[in-house]
């Protein structure tokens, strides 16, 4: 049987500061598509949380379910019934028209602030059925290159060459020799790298160490950002957590920062985020009529995950042990190994003095006080996603 690496997602999420800003709105439409992604990113995050040594975690989701629908589109039977499960969408048609629309848009973007690229690599001594190929091109705007996988370290070296130029060197070896194995006969690939400039502005100088809780009873102290400005905001008591968004510069990206109640927390919300997700608390979110003092710990996060057994567990098994008939010509092939390299640095890098010039408007009277700010103090074990309108890119958690 030839095997097929399916490498996920070579992702990075930056957030720098910009020096001024105008709010234009908060117009964002819930989409079956964008429910189908945020509940499928909130079960593996849960999972890899659950599975990872160090609860730090940061996962693009999005490449894992952009590569599994690619996938599928060369299978039959029982292995895309386990992916169209998995991608929670009604119907084979739904999702591929989904995911093609959703690759379409995120690749035609800026990528001075987003780069969303999928590639095909196929062993120099095969090849990838017509079906297949034309799939990969069009509807996912893949590039496809043959590869001489008999030479292991050269081919490392080239997949790693696209990794360093798409992520402007934030990922540089994501493979070695030791990735792939004579019977290769091909590689699916996903990168999602975003470069976000925070719209509210955190002053370089506010930033000083502040306790961090990493339990009820052992603490650290933390480069601490702070702000005190109009945020979106939502409190559920259910889910036993607060939230705020801190929207970026770019056009419909947002981080939305997850505050559990509790000083242990976190592993409860994230069992109900998994069965829920998190956009019903997303689109729930609205001014509080009084500004957020928001305290918040630069933080910078890389994680790397063998994602097999993950998948697995979400019912999608068939990938590894069943053919695939439709991707290279006259061979079966089956998914050897699902693993993902992610980052998010999260700091006020290269911040400059500047002014806020943002609007939220709220009923107010003459004769009031406003009213004080309103406190969110992240000094506890928290989780955070970063979304472009409803569609979750980057889901993360942070503990230590």
């Amino acid at each position: 049987m030839l095997r097929i690496l399916l490498l996920v997602s070579l992702s990075i999420a930056f957030a720098v500061e910009e020096d001024e800003f105008f709010f234009f709105g908060h117009e964002y439409k819930r989409t079956e598509l964008g429910d189908a992604v945020d509940k499928a990113s909130m079960r593996l995050l849960k999972d890899l949380y659950e599975s990872s040594e160090d609860k730090n975690v940061i996962t693009s989701p999005l490449g894992v379910l952009t590569l599994l629908s690619l996938y599928s589109t060369g299978t039959t039977g029982k292995i895309k019934e386990e992916i169209v499960n998995f991608l929670g969408l009604p119907d084979y048609k739904k999702m591929t028209e989904s995911y093609k629309s959703l690759t379409e848009k995120f690749t035609e973007m800026n990528p001075e602030f987003l780069t969303m690229a999928n590639k095909v690599y196929v062993a120099s001594r095969y090849e990838l059925t017509d079906e297949f190929t034309a799939v990969a091109t069009r509807d996912y705007h893949s590039e496809v290159q043959a590869l001489n996988f008999t030479n292991p370290s050269e081919a490392a070296k080239i997949i790693n060459e696209w990794a360093d130029q798409k992520t402007r060197g934030n990922i540089k070896n994501p493979v070695d020799e030791n990735t792939f194995s004579p019977d290769t006969a091909a590689a699916l690939f996903n990168i999602i790298f975003f470069q976000g400039h925070w719209h509210v502005p955190f002053e370089k100088a506010d930033t000083v160490d502040k306790k961090f809780q990493l339990s009820a009873t052992e603490s650290v102290q933390k480069p601490t950002m702070h702000l005190v400005q109009s945020l979106f905001y939502h409190e559920d008591k259910e889910l036993g957590a607060r939230m705020v968004e801190l929207p970026y510069k770019e056009p419909g990206f947002r981080m939305v920062v997850v505050l559990p109640d509790a000083m242990d927390g976190l592993p409860a919300v994230l069992d109900k985020l998994a069965q829920k997700g998190v956009l019903e608390d997303v689109f729930a979110m609205s001014p509080p009529g009084q500004d957020v003092d928001i305290d918040m710990p630069k933080f910078e996060v890389k994680s790397k995950f063998n994602l097999k057994d993950v998948l697995v567990k979400e019912g999608v098994s068939s990938i590894f042990n069943q053919q695939a008939e439709g991707i290279v010509k006259g061979q079966g092939v089956e998914v050897s190994e699902v693993f993902q390299e992610a980052f998010v640095k999260v700091d006020e890098e290269g911040a400059t003095a500047g002014a806020f010039t943002g609007l939220v408007l709220v009923a107010t009277s003459s004769l009031s006080e406003p009213p004080p700010p309103l406190p969110f103090k992240v000094d506890r074990p928290f989780l955070y996603a970063i979304l472009h309108q409803d569609t979750v890119l980057f889901a993360g958690t942070y503990t230590h």
